[in-house]
């Protein structure tokens, strides 16, 4: 079995795809052993040190795990919520492991500025993890109101029912301290961080037509993002040229 030599995709990277493709597929199980990088080198036809990259660069991506005088094994992936997926909150939430779930605060109310408002609080453990308050512009989403909300996710009624699809994103993120009302809702002290997501949802012929503003608490819970660079057997890339993984969110 070969890999692809006049390819410009890097052999390593090759490799690793074939790693991560495999696992993906159930070829190799959590906990269970890969090959040996002599068994892959020779599998493979390639030198050692190629083999080596390959499975560094899982290593760091958090796929496979070294263990000290036993090999490199498949490890299981950290709990994760993909909180600034396209897909929305509520398939993020869905498809986690955690013991997460979304709780509607509001249903759609029609704002004065020609937007129908919804508010939802994420508990993981019961505990609060964030609050989300989108707006969705009224003349696109006509008879929102008439709608319900309450445990259906808003990215699947857009595109059931408008159906409309987000085509692009562009998100920004700051540093707010806790107000009295965010400190009631997340269930925290008053002046604790909070991280502020900036979400606009484009769609065609409609930019900025859905706007969401995602706080996150973080005195409690961790959020972090693995970026590693793009190449040709990428499922998914980011306008920096950069490959992501979900955005974490991990107990302190």
């Amino acid at each position: 079995m070969r890999l692809n030599a006049s390819s410009p995709i890097p052999l390593y990277r090759q490799l690793a795809d074939r790693l991560r493709s495999e696992i993906d597929a159930g070829v190799y199980t959590i906990d269970s052993k890969i090959p040996s990088e002599n068994d892959l080198a020779d599998q493979f036809r390639i030198g050692r040190p190629t083999v080596r990259q390959a499975t560094d660069l899982l290593v760091r991506q958090g796929q496979l795990e070294r263990r000290r005088g036993s090999g490199t094994f498949v490890k299981k992936a950290e709990p994760a919520i993909d909180v600034l997926s396209l897909a929305g909150t509520s398939a993020a939430f869905s498809n986690s492991e955690l013991n997460a779930q979304l709780e509607l605060l509001s249903g759609a109310t029609l704002e004065s500025n020609g937007h129908y408002c919804v508010k939802r609080r994420a508990l993981v453990d019961d505990i609060p993890v964030l609050l989300e308050t989108l707006h969705f512009h009224a003349e696109l989403f006509p008879g929102l109101d008439q709608q319900s909300l309450t445990d259906r996710s808003l990215s699947a009624l857009v595109k059931e029912v408008y159906f409309l699809e987000p085509i692009s994103a562009d998100q920004t993120f700051s540093v707010l301290m806790a107000d009295a009302h965010y400190a009631n809702v997340l269930d925290l002290p008053e002046q604790t961080p909070l991280l502020h997501v900036h979400r606009r949802l484009h769609f065609h012929d409609n930019p900025d037509a859905l706007h969401a503003d995602i706080v996150c608490r973080t005195d409690r819970f961790e959020f972090s993002q693995t970026l590693y660079p793009t190449h040709a057997n990428s499922h998914a890339s980011s306008k920096a040229g950069q490959q992501t993984q979900p955005l974490q969110l991990k107990p302190l």
